[in-house]
């Protein structure tokens, strides 16, 4: 983004990508060289918190906050479908004999490396989107136990109307929220498995191509 862009979101409310609001942008905080590197939020408390610019996701009308695993799994998924891409068109122009076999073999094992780290921080991904699913459960059960005792204390007479409709409204009104977020957990650790799927495939035909013998490759002047 562009210093321009950051002034302009001065003053404006930051959501999450549930659209509950996290708090109003305050300002930004640079490093020495005047780049910035994080975003200055006031909350509903109005305690002032940072976070890593990178995460800030502007479009025309809101200003989304994204969490920490769905920017990891943005990063995984640009890198890891151009690597595969780039592997397949390199295997290509050697079955073809459009290059030398020492140019395959260098860069075949660069990409492989490549792929490999990536596939490595897809499982890394993978076992925090898990982890948070499950607390994203485990959110939902307390919820509903909440609930329950509401439901209870109301119905023997120890809670006003007012009073229990007002709680009861905000319980309901945060297991829609957290079942929405496990809902679209549930949804990128899906695109996640099948990226690392496609993945594994891509590598295990590839080293079964690479099992077989190499063919000498001479260019000549004709």
């Amino acid at each position: 983004m562009q210093t321009n862009i950051f002034a302009n979101l001065i003053g404006r409310n930051l959501k999450d990508d549930g659209g509950k609001e996290v708090g109003r942008i305050v300002s930004f905080v640079i490093d020495s060289s005047g780049e910035v590197k994080e975003v200055l939020v006031e909350n509903k408390g109005e305690d002032l918190i940072k976070y890593p610019v990178e995460r800030l996701k502007v479009g025309q009308d809101e200003v989304l906050l994204v969490s920490e695993i769905d920017k990891r799994v943005e990063e995984i998924c640009e890198k890891l479908p151009v690597l595969l891409k780039k592997r397949e068109i390199l295997e290509s122009l050697f079955k073809n004999k459009e290059i030398l076999p020492e140019i395959y073999e260098s860069m075949s094992a660069e990409f492989d490396k490549a792929i490999d780290n990536v596939r490595v921080k897809a499982q890394g991904v993978l076992g925090d989107i898990e982890r948070q699913i499950q607390l994203q459960e485990n959110i939902i059960k307390t919820l509903h136990l909440a609930r329950t005792f509401l439901e209870m204390e109301h119905g023997i007479g120890n809670i006003r109307d007012d009073v229990f409709r007002q709680s009861l409204l905000s319980i309901l009104r945060e297991i829609k929220y957290v079942s929405y977020r496990k809902m679209s957990l549930l949804k990128t650790k899906e695109r996640v498995s099948n990226l690392s799927i496609r993945a594994d495939v891509s590598i295990a035909a590839d080293k079964y191509v690479d099992q077989k013998p190499v063919m000498n490759v001479r260019i000549t002047n004709e």
